[in-house]
């Protein structure tokens, strides 16, 4: 009879084993993908300053979406497209500060009508209540054909014309699991 219980202990301890590894395999998944996807929307933007005076008073729509990789750190992947031109990508990261969100984007694009390349590099400040705001962008492009360089300043503002995204949100019930 003996015999039997020592079995049984040693069974339920190493179930109890079994359930504690599983466990902290699950949490560790969950700790490696800690980016909270927030949502998707639009954003109009019209340019204010520009290098180039032609391009003062233009608009055009941003396309993208935000999650939250933590307590107020934030990631954005978007794009504009330009009717038949080639589509232009924007993606970076950013911090909550105070009740702004605030980015560095980079950007690129690959012209389909001619033969510039551009990429520059976007500062992008929004309220966290509406996620209108402000941009600057600052770019380097060049055209394959030429080899020549051209360098360009533009500002702006932006306003939320797609759904809200909630970037209030509070990764708190995901960070109770994981501890």
């Amino acid at each position: 009879m003996g015999g039997k219980m020592k079995m049984r202990k040693k069974i339920a301890l190493l179930a109890l084993a079994a359930l504690l590894i599983l466990g902290v395999s699950i949490s560790n998944g969950l700790a490696a993908n800690p980016v909270n996807y927030l949502g998707k929307t639009t954003w109009t933007a019209l340019i204010t300053d520009d290098t180039k005076q032609s391009k003062i008073g233009v608009s055009f729509i941003i396309t993208g979406g935000i999650g939250k990789v933590g307590d107020e750190f934030y990631l954005f992947q978007g794009y504009v497209t330009a009717g038949t031109d080639g589509p232009f990508v924007i993606s970076g990261s950013g911090f909550m500060m105070g009740t702004d969100l605030v980015f560095t984007l980079s950007e690129s694009q690959k012209h389909t009508s001619d033969t510039w390349c551009d990429s520059g590099v976007m500062h992008v400040r929004v309220d966290k209540s509406t996620l209108d705001g402000t941009f600057y962008d600052i770019g380097h492009d060049f055209d394959t054909s030429t080899r020549q360089f051209d360098e360009r300043f533009t500002a702006g503002t932006l306003t939320r014309s797609g759904p809200p995204i909630p970037v209030n949100t509070s990764l708190a019930p995901l960070q109770l699991l994981l501890e």
